[in-house]
């Protein structure tokens, strides 16, 4: 299906040979906040969505003219916003949150002649966000990308942009001469030079793209040509999560939940002031108060209100990373992390405190029965020292900043996922899907991720064992260090007491996965040695603690031992 279809029943077969532009970048929804931020600040500064709705409404009475002024405002913009949903005019880009650029991109295709082409510079989230799946998704399945040549702004291209900020040169081609060997990309460019690059460069095919984000289709973005070559082989080689239908494979039969979310359920929160002075008691991280039999339902549910996480209390393997602090001086970053020293880690006894208590039974009617859930950490960045990040979490309450993993895994299932999703070369995959700052359902379910089946295997080094025999005694005991994975271990059929802290030996017990990963992963030692050498922040610290990069040398050296002690596999094994 392409554009020319609708031209010709327009009346017209032509269309221009050069569209070229760079269109304005502006969200049709009107953003409350930057309206009022010059006309009525306190308003823009509200505390919380509600708050804002409040002071929105007293306008009528206080400033006749700004409320007029914003209804008018608001108007516009929910009527250009019905246009280009309900037009038919942007049919691949008319959805969702719609920003001008993507509707500006679909307009320069669509008066665009068969032989014709577009340049256009937009941001870089036309080729990998959820949101314009749709309209990329038609450019490669119809040949028309020529190029897509990623730039960051850091040097300033366009010097009133944020040096954060994403964009890209966009090439497209006119249905009558299409770009039949896929088409030419180049990511996080500073200057027009780098284009020259030949490392940098690499082609995608539309094929490509369906194997590396079977769901989504969006784009991949590579660093440089190794990177791509090293992520197609393990998507040869290894399922995605969930892949979506129909008929969907979802082999671990996973679902992903936002249990709470911090502005629209905040009535269901409590502080630790509030529960104290009602008679509530701290044992550990969770309030408890009376025996259930005053004027409860007896069922003891409404007598525990449980701490409210969010992702900035985990690390990987750690729920225990850092409590929240609450500043009253803060004016915007409230709720600071608080990160448990070495000496709280090591008492199992300790648990951190959060900004907010919620009820069991809100938990509950969310959850389900349930020992621990995998927790992930959804604000992220490839930049940061590691991407994805996720713990087994105490049955608790957990904010949208900290998504969770429900559905029907068993515990012992949800331990191989958190070792999975913890590894190297996981990680080494999630950096080429997140383009922004978020780790979205929709990147997790296209992770790699080998099948239950794969962990059924004997492990090739150690034959007498099954892979998932082998790798859960080293997954368990990393998140197992304090009491409250008292019923989460259990769960996983291991009736000792918590392990002890020890820096040294999680950091040996974490190589030994990685090694075991990379081998699974069929990834072959000299691109081991490449991907470890892609977590800079990660190198940094080691050679600041140990004056070497400690975590790639024990990889290393734990990969070549399981290499020696591999039964010869047969070529080439998929999963």
């Amino acid at each position: 299906h392409h554009p020319h279809a609708e031209n010709k029943a327009a009346g017209w077969s032509g269309g221009f040979d050069v569209v070229l532009g760079n269109p304005p970048w502006e969200r049709i929804k009107l953003q409350e906040q930057e309206f009022f931020a010059i006309r009525h600040p306190e308003i823009a500064d509200a505390p919380n969505a509600a708050a804002r709705r409040r002071m929105i409404d007293r306008l009528v009475e206080e400033d006749a003219p700004l409320y007029a002024a914003f209804l008018a405002a608001r108007r516009q913009a929910e009527g250009e916003s019905h246009l280009v949903r309900n037009s038919g005019r942007y049919p691949l880009c008319g959805r969702g949150d719609v920003n001008t650029y993507t509707i500006f991109a679909e307009t320069k295709r669509t008066l665009l002649g068969p032989t014709g082409r577009v340049g256009t510079i937009v941001p870089s989230g036309i080729a990998t966000d959820d949101t314009t799946k749709f309209f990329f998704q038609d450019l490669t399945d119809g040949r028309a990308l020529i190029s897509l040549y990623d730039f960051e702004n850091r040097a300033k291209l366009f010097p009133a942009v944020d040096s954060r900020m994403k964009f890209c040169l966009l090439t497209l081609t006119g249905a009558a001469s299409p770009a039949t060997r896929g088409a030419d990309f180049a990511f996080f460019c500073h200057e027009t030079d780098d284009l020259r690059d030949p490392e940098r460069r690499f082609t995608l095919s539309a094929e490509d793209i369906a194997l590396l984000n079977p769901n989504t289709r969006t784009c991949p973005v590579f660093r440089t040509r190794r990177d791509a070559e090293i992520t197609k082989g393990i998507y040869r080689r290894v399922p995605v999560l969930v892949r979506e239908g129909p008929p969907e494979e979802n082999p671990w039969g996973v679902s992903f939940m936002a249990m709470f979310h911090m502005a629209n359920d905040s009535h269901l929160f409590r502080t630790r002031a509030e529960l104290e002075a009602e008679g509530w008691r701290l044992e550990g991280n969770v309030f408890v108060r009376g025996g259930g039999g005053e004027d409860g339902d007896g069922s003891g549910a409404a007598w525990r209100y449980l701490p409210l996480y969010e992702a900035k209390m985990m690390q990987q393997f750690d729920h225990r990373a850092a409590g929240v602090v609450i500043s009253p001086t803060a004016e915007i970053r409230h709720g600071q992390p608080d990160r448990l020293d070495l000496a709280a880690h090591q008492n199992p006894f300790v648990e951190p405190l959060p900004r907010y208590w919620v009820a069991l039974r809100e938990v509950e009617a969310r959850l389900g029965p349930s020992t621990g859930m995998l927790g992930f950490t959804d604000i992220t960045s490839p930049t940061n020292e590691r991407t994805v990040i996720t713990a087994i979490v105490p049955p608790v309450g957990a904010g949208h900043s900290m998504p969770v993993l429900a559905g029907k895994p068993s515990a012992l299932d949800t331990l191989l996922l958190c070792a999975t999703t913890n590894s190297f070369v996981v990680d080494f995959v999630a950096r080429q899907k997140v383009g922004g700052l978020h780790l979205t359902f929709f990147v997790i379910r296209q992770l790699p991720v080998l099948p239950p089946a794969a962990y059924t295997q004997p492990a090739p080094w150690s034959p007498h064992k099954t892979v998932a025999d082998w790798l859960l005694p080293r997954a368990l005991e990393l998140p197992y260090t304090s009491w409250s994975q008292e019923p989460f271990a259990r769960a996983c059929g291991y009736g000792g007491p918590p392990f002890g802290w020890d820096e040294e030996r999680r950091l040996q017990l974490r190589c030994e996965l990685d090694a075991a990963f990379f081998h699974l992963y069929g990834i072959g030692r000299e691109d081991v040695e490449y991907t470890m050498e892609t977590f800079p922040i990660v190198k940094r610290k080691d050679e600041a603690a140990f004056g070497e990069y400690r975590t790639k040398a024990t990889i290393l050296e734990l990969f070549d031992a399981l290499q020696l002690a591999c039964v010869p596999a047969k070529p080439d094994q998929v999963f």
